[in-house]
């Protein structure tokens, strides 16, 4: 693990993952992205049933943190989880999908 996931994993340790994902919306955000691999804003806030601007605006704090990645595609933004983040992170995630 280089320095920049040695940092992420660092930043997201304890009680700051865990406020990330207490929160029903971002955890369902996650836990998506987790299962699909890379959506975009529209078809994960259609997917979960959400305001598309509160989807956006959730979407883009996660990206923030550093627990996900953006690839833009014209006027699209494409998330995905971050490369890198720690193993706990994504067995975390898959046990909060169950």
């Amino acid at each position: 693990m280089g320095a920049e996931g040695s940092a992420l994993a660092a930043t997201l340790r304890g009680a700051e993952f865990h406020r990330i994902i207490s929160d029903e919306a971002r955890r369902k955000m996650l836990t998506s992205l987790h299962e699909s691999g890379e959506l975009d804003a529209d078809a994960l806030a259609t997917a979960l049933l959400q305001d598309i601007e509160e989807t956006r605006r959730t979407l883009g704090e996660l990206a923030g943190t550093g627990l996900l990645a953006e690839r833009r595609e014209r006027f699209r933004v494409h998330y995905r989880l971050a490369e890198g983040l720690p193993a706990w992170v994504s067995i975390a995630l898959g046990a909060a999908r169950n």
